[in-house]
């Protein structure tokens, strides 16, 4: 597997398993919110930041999330099925013994119509499609597997893959375990700006992208 199928599919994956996450989250109280809303008190003094606030409205957000995520993967998947999903094997036509068809090429044909409607593997058009179905689907056209399907190609990986990379990262960013980074306005020692980095769940830190110092907010506040 390249490292496109790779990127793609860890991303794709990532949505699957999330997603009960995004939908628990839309109807729990809220993650704290980020960056804090006192940033240069929570500088100063470690003790004024109540990890405890958790007023922000977050789940609005989380909801948009839902619903974002949800439509770019499913038209994703319908795009991506009208141009390498086979047309269905349509049944015997009426009027079989007219065209000089046996009763057992009908059968053989209403057979082979049946078994193709059936075939999970089809990425259906209609009914209710979800983002995980979706997403699954579209990893499983960028691994490759076997089904009623041609290979992509170089432009269409490069579409599942960027899209992928989208919808992984809203998810992320709305369940908090992403970590981000903010401006300070406080310098470094070496006269570039320090930055707070946090809001994925691990304690945050005061870093320099300049000369790579990082502090914990013990330190800083100390």
């Amino acid at each position: 597997m390249s490292a496109s199928h790779a990127i793609a599919s860890a991303h794709l994956d990532l949505v699957v398993r999330h997603w009960a996450d995004l939908h628990q989250l839309r109807t729990a109280r809220p993650h704290d919110a980020w960056p804090p809303a006192s940033l240069q008190a929570y500088l100063r003094t470690v003790d004024e930041y109540d990890p405890a606030d958790r007023s922000a409205p977050v789940r609005l957000h989380v909801i948009d999330t839902i619903r974002t995520v949800e439509a770019v993967l499913v038209a994703l998947a319908d795009q991506i099925a009208a141009r390498v999903q086979s047309s269905p094997v349509s049944p015997a036509p009426a009027d079989w013994a007219a065209r000089g068809w046996s009763p057992a090429d009908r059968d053989r044909r209403n057979a082979l119509a049946a078994a193709d409607s059936a075939d999970l593997a089809r990425w259906p058009y209609t009914g209710t499609r979800t983002a995980p179905q979706a997403a699954v689907w579209l990893a499983a056209r960028v691994r490759g597997d076997v089904g009623p399907f041609r290979p992509l190609t170089g432009a269409e990986l490069d579409e599942i893959t960027r899209t992928a990379a989208g919808a992984a990262e809203r998810v992320e960013h709305a369940l908090g375990i992403r970590r981000r980074s903010v401006g300070t306005g406080r310098a470094c020692g070496c006269g570039a700006e320090l930055l707070l980095e946090g809001g994925d769940g691990r304690p945050p830190s005061l870093v320099c992208r300049a000369c790579a110092r990082s502090l914990t907010l013990d330190c800083a506040a100390a």
